[in-house]
């Protein structure tokens, strides 16, 4: 009875934790919508640079929150960092928000399982990677998947657990391939930042096209996989 009462109340937690960063999120995205305009970035810098660390601790948060609920984007977010704390100081916040995010959904899927997972993504799609299990290919294929850009990411966090790969190695495969395509987002918004926006508009467009690319690879990678179980 006291296990259950005590299960209870990490559900209760969890699910208020939950609503309190999905309430900051609600309240966050429309400043974030509007930085498209040169005055709001201005107006949004001054507002977070008041809030002191409370300011960093709701960018944060959204930055984890994105990597929880999967259908937020994150580029917006990635963008956002690099405007208010430049290239590098906006990588690492957001590197830290993106590890305590997968943190979270790891050890939230180990724990609640299949039915979990199907809350925050289709886990129709994890048919598709299930030759990742595959425990002597699985930790290099992984790192390729997460270094590659537009594949599924949020989809591969919510499915690593399945994999059977340590929480550790996981952690550390998963955030240390995300840094190129951060860094690109940052680097995007620091030169939204200081104006030079003919170099934001250069960057958007090589990172689309990388982007492309890496949807192609990742279908190449995931079709040549797959045909290979089914053999």
């Amino acid at each position: 009875m006291k296990n259950k009462l005590i299960f209870a109340l990490k559900i209760v937690a969890a699910l208020l934790i939950v609503a309190a960063l999905i309430a900051l999120c609600i309240w966050l995205i429309p400043m974030v919508l509007s930085l498209a305009e040169p005055e709001n970035q201005v107006r949004f810098r001054e507002f977070i640079e008041s809030l002191g660390v409370l300011g960093v601790l709701a960018v944060l948060l959204l930055q984890i929150l994105q990597i929880v609920i999967a259908i937020i984007p994150g580029e917006p977010i990635e963008i956002l960092m690099g405007v208010m704390y430049g290239t590098f100081g906006g990588l690492a916040l957001t590197l830290v928000g993106i590890a305590i995010g997968q943190t979270l959904v790891f050890f939230a899927v180990k724990k609640l399982g299949m039915k979990f997972a199907a809350k925050f993504v289709d886990i129709n799609k994890f048919e598709n990677l299930s030759f990742l299990k595959d425990p002597n290919k699985r930790d290099s294929l992984i790192f390729i998947l997460f270094f590659i850009p537009g594949t599924p990411k949020d989809i591969l966090t919510y499915f690593a657990p399945f994999t059977g790969i340590r929480f550790t190695r996981f952690i550390i495969l998963a955030t240390l391939a995300r840094i190129p395509s951060v860094v690109s987002s940052t680097w995007a918004g620091a030169t939204i930042s200081d104006g030079s926006f003919v170099k934001t508009l250069i960057i958007f467009a090589v990172t689309g096209v990388i982007g492309i690319g890496g949807i192609i690879i990742n279908n190449h990678i995931t079709k040549k996989h797959n045909n290979k179980e089914t053999k």
